[in-house]
């Protein structure tokens, strides 16, 4: 009796863990499913003449009969055993049914995208072992080593400035103390920006221009858009922001329903955009396990998204060659739960405009959105398409566009915090806002994902950009435009990189070139840092960037010069068989890792810059 309550167990463990299969992530499951199940068919083989000899009196019994009467020998009654053998029968059914969906899905995942399934292995395989102890011993080892290697590169500067303060001074500081400190700080920390050697981050900077910012952003310091009715005013830039950006990719006008709303910045427009899509496609479609659809270069904002709000992300792999989105593998993606499409005007990475035109049919046909992340782009290219320039369509007057992202604080050239989401329409517009008719305050709902928001960024903004006015923002495209084709051509002529993306808009992406061995284009960044450059590298591939602003225009030459002096002195370090160093060292080592201990790292990052 012993023996046949065992094997009922083994057989019901079994079939249980198979049927919970669907709860696991692919990779787990094939891991721990395949030894599980050849461990519980050889059980059963080898115990099986034992249980037909006891049990029953044919030796041809199918399976489920064999678990039949193995209950029928316990205790249990014969409708309660009966019953137990359905169940179990289904479940072991459902887990061998389930084991082999996701091992087909898994080997069908490596036919389509062998670098991520690489990847999905890599991160299976530390999930598996991160809790060892000799796997977490040596990680902290490293996160310690990490930490010191950022304390030192990060804080040392930090540390000199004033005194350090982990407590409320016991009386106030005296202002002009405050504000000389400051003053002392930012004159010894802009330079670098104002001699043009910072990529992207400072678009504008002009000294007339960043006054009127200023001056207007302490004129509202103290507004609060939550309350219109005190202060009217910030209600009404807010508005005329909104539709000024809007005529800029409005196809001449014709969209009549294109509406939108201010945010802090191009992640949080992102983030508003992607919850409007998920509101509006789930309650339309009753869609409960939502999906979308991005490419591999597509900011970091959209897997914040996706993970704030439960959002399957599936990535699709950019052309190898043009390094925009690969549509083969966008109609592949697209299923019964997508809600929405992602695309870039430019990509931050290597610069290029996604197909967009053709996403944009790919969204009419199923009835999906498609959102245009023009936070780069967004006062570039329609002013470039003005001047004559060749810029592939990006905008709503494509059709199947459902929503743009487009940052104020960049080449819009407001202060940073800055941001406008708009939407092809007023009721996806509204799956954004949070409204709550219950709080015990009152009535409550805001637009945005903050609560209390700054009149000043929205002053400021509003000044910027009726400043610059149409005028200005065509002087500084046409000199960002031609700025960079000249470095573009520029690199094309330095032997040991290679231009990647073709620097269609205002990046210019180089790599390293396969014609000269060794060279390592991490190296040549440091070398760049090294003559006073602050550039972008980029990984997957490995990668550098200039993005290129109003603080460039005129710094062509020295740009080039600089960097093709790194190369060579990176081409004589790769001959005398220097080791690497620096970010060459650190992509280097991180390349060859699963996401998790990298991220381990980048927490300990966060965790230096917020510590005294």
């Amino acid at each position: 009796m012993s023996d046949s309550i065992a094997s009922v167990a083994i057989v019901a463990a079994s079939s249980m863990y198979l049927s919970s299969l669907s709860y696991a992530k692919q990779l787990r499951r094939t891991v721990f499913t395949l030894p599980l199940a050849i461990i519980g068919c050889t059980a059963f083989v080898v115990l099986r003449p034992r249980f037909s000899l006891t049990l029953t009196s044919s030796a041809s019994a199918s399976l489920l009969e064999q678990i039949v009467d193995l209950l029928k020998a316990s205790s249990l009654s014969p409708r309660l055993a009966y019953g137990l053998g359905d169940v179990l029968g289904l479940l072991l059914l459902g887990g061998v049914t389930t084991y082999a969906s996701s091992f087909l899905s898994l080997v069908k995942g490596a036919v389509r995208d062998f670098p991520a399934f690489v990847k999905n292995v890599k991160e299976g395989g530390f999930a598996l072992i991160k809790d060892l102890p000799v796997v977490k011993k040596e990680l902290d080892k490293e996160c310690a080593k990490a930490e010191l290697g950022f304390e030192k590169d990060l804080k040392t500067e930090s540390r000199k400035i004033g005194v350090q303060l982990s407590v409320l001074p016991s009386k106030g500081l005296a202002h002009a103390d405050i504000l000389n400190l400051m003053r002392e700080q930012t004159r010894k920390e802009n330079v670098k920006w104002e001699q043009g050697k910072v990529s992207g981050a400072v678009y504008h900077g002009i000294k007339e221009h960043q006054d009127l910012l200023n001056e207007a952003f302490g004129l509202y310091s103290i507004a609060n858009p939550l309350h219109p009715d005190i202060w009217p005013s910030a209600m009404k830039f807010e508005a005329e922001i909104v539709a000024m950006t809007a005529s800029l990719v409005n196809a001449d006008g014709a969209i009549t329903s294109l509406c939108g709303c201010t945010s802090s910045g191009g992640t949080e427009s992102i983030i508003l955009a992607i919850k409007a899509h998920r509101d509006f496609y789930c309650q339309k479609y009753n869609i409960k396990n939502p999906e979308m659809i991005a490419c591999t270069s597509c900011h970091a904002a959209v897997d914040k998204a996706c993970d704030l709000m439960s959002i399957k992300l599936i990535r699709v792999p950019m052309d190898p060659n043009t390094y925009k989105m690969d549509l083969f593998a966008v109609r592949r993606a697209i299923g019964p739960n997508t809600i929405m499409m992602y695309a870039s005007a430019p990509s931050y990475p290597q610069g290029v405009i996604d197909p967009i035109q053709e996403l944009g049919a790919l969204a009419v046909h199923h009835d999906i959105g498609l959102h245009v992340d023009c936070c780069l782009g967004g006062f570039v290219l329609p002013f470039a398409k003005r001047l004559g320039f060749k810029v592939a369509e990006f905008d709503f007057s494509v059709a199947g566009v459902s929503s743009m992202s487009l940052d104020t604080h960049k080449f819009g050239y407001a202060l940073k915090g800055a941001s406008v989401v708009l939407y092809r329409t007023k009721e996806l517009r509204q799956a954004q806002y949070f409204c709550y008719a219950d709080w015990t305050g009152g009535l409550y709902t805001t637009p945005s994902l903050a609560g209390s928001r700054s009149a000043g960024l929205i002053s400021q903004c509003w000044a910027s950009l009726v400043a610059m006015g149409e005028e200005g923002y065509l002087m500084h495209t046409k000199s960002i435009w031609e700025t960079t084709a000249r470095i573009a051509t520029g690199i094309r002529s330095i032997a040991g990189i290679k231009l990647i993306g073709e620097a269609e808009a205002m990046i210019v992406c180089f790599a390293s070139d396969a014609s000269v061995k060794g060279l390592n284009v991490y190296s040549v960044a440091d070398g760049m840092s090294a003559r006073g450059w602050s550039l972008n590298s980029l990984q997957n591939p490995p990668c550098v960037h200039l993005c290129v602003t109003v603080r460039h225009v005129g710094h062509e030459k020295e740009f080039l010069d600089d960097l093709s002096a790194s190369v060579e002195e990176v081409k004589e370090a790769v001959k005398s068989g220097a080791p690497l160093s620096g970010k060459a060292a650190i992509y280097g080592m991180t390349s060859g890792l699963p996401a998790g201990p990298v991220n381990s790292l980048l927490r300990v990052y966060n965790d230096v810059v917020l510590k005294l």
